[in-house]
């Protein structure tokens, strides 16, 4: 296989947080490789804030983030073992089980667990609906992005055909795709919340389209790894697991120490001489905004990141296969994903580290 260049981005090292070299006990933690499939940004924060905080250390894990463009790209990666975790759509997956050409992953971890791409245009234009797409131009993020299948999905449910009714063109992340919004050059655009949130950060104003109740409510993101690191290093697996999740828990109970720890891990994020209140309280609107997809939990529900709802796998294949992104729908699920990880997932104390994280600076 030809391995696709990574752009590495190391969030472990004593430079990051003043620590001497010496005093990390290297030998005794393993490499842990998490894969993102876009540009890392201040709402992955938890990332750098859990491993500031020790927590990945405590799993006997040396964390380290690349990242690379859509789940298209990143799943080969996973598959090949040079990517531990993959933060992907499950889209793709689904399509080749569908063609008897399954890919040797699982996924471990449910974490968004609703949707988080939409459709969104300016607050401008006349367009009101998904069937209000036939004829314009929509931008994605990039061809390899893995929700592609289900937005086409989507806009198939309303009667607009993928790359017939509608052109779609890609356009990438940041200011210069949003100013191909706003000259016209697409008309609408299909990212995920956290781009959207920044865009209207911006000053951009923008309306998003309705979503179809039968897609709104389906899992999109979650942590998938290889069946051969399954079967050979399953501690690893779940610390991973553990240590992202009580990161989350951290993040949440002191976001802003959770954003200057992303600051301090990426020096070009961090703000201007006295810019820091100003872009604090921008961080702070950005670095949970995957939350309600994140903690989307039945009411009354207990809280067990993780875990997939019992019939979430087969109501995304069916939209599927009714969309005709897929030619059958007998598609063994328990290929697809597993369970065995969220009672070790889950296996910490909540409340310590609410508190080890309100104490942190």
């Amino acid at each position: 296989m030809v391995t696709l260049p990574l752009k590495r981005i190391s969030i472990l090292f004593a430079a990051a947080f003043g620590i001497a070299a010496s005093a990390l006990p290297v030998q005794a933690q393993e490499k842990a490789v998490f894969g993102i499939p876009g540009p890392h940004n201040v709402q992955f924060s938890y990332l750098w804030y859990g491993n500031k905080l020790g927590l990945f250390k405590d799993e006997g894990l040396a964390l380290d983030v690349i990242t690379v463009t859509g789940s298209g790209v990143l799943l080969p990666q996973v598959a090949a073992g040079q990517v531990h975790i993959g933060y992907a759509n499950p889209d793709l997956t689904i399509i080749a089980a569908a063609k008897n050409e399954p890919l040797p992953v699982r996924f471990v971890m449910n974490w968004l667990r609703s949707q988080t791409f939409e459709f969104v245009t300016l607050q401008s234009s006349p367009l009101n609906t998904l069937a209000d797409l036939k004829g314009r131009k929509l931008g994605v993020g990039a061809m390899t992005w893995g929700n592609l299948p289900l937005s086409r999905a989507m806009l198939a449910s309303v009667g607009v055909q993928w790359q017939k009714d509608v052109e779609v063109l890609p356009i990438g992340l940041g200011a210069a795709a949003w100013r191909r919004l706003q000259a016209g050059e697409v008309d609408a655009v299909n990212l995920f919340v956290g781009e959207h949130g920044r865009m209207e950060l911006s000053g951009i104003p923008i309306k998003r389209l309705p979503m179809p109740e039968q897609f709104r409510t389906l899992f999109s993101n979650g942590f998938v790894t290889s069946e051969k690191l399954i079967a050979e290093k399953p501690k690893l697996v779940a610390g991973m697991g553990r240590a992202i999740t009580k990161s989350w828990i951290a993040c949440k109970a002191n976001a802003e120490a959770c954003v200057r720890a992303y600051w301090d891990a990426n020096p070009t994020a961090r703000p201007a001489p006295g810019k820091e209140a100003e872009q604090m309280k921008a961080d702070l609107r950005q670095v949970l905004v995957d939350r309600l997809q994140v903690d989307d939990f039945a009411a009354g529900a207990p809280r067990r990141y993780g875990q997939f709802p019992a019939d979430s796998w087969k109501r995304l294949i069916k939209v599927m296969h009714d969309e005709g992104l897929i030619t059958r729908a007998d598609i063994d699920v328990s290929k697809l994903y597993t369970d065995r990880f969220v009672d070790e997932v889950n296996a910490f104390d909540v409340a310590a580290v609410e508190a080890q994280s309100r104490a942190a600076r």
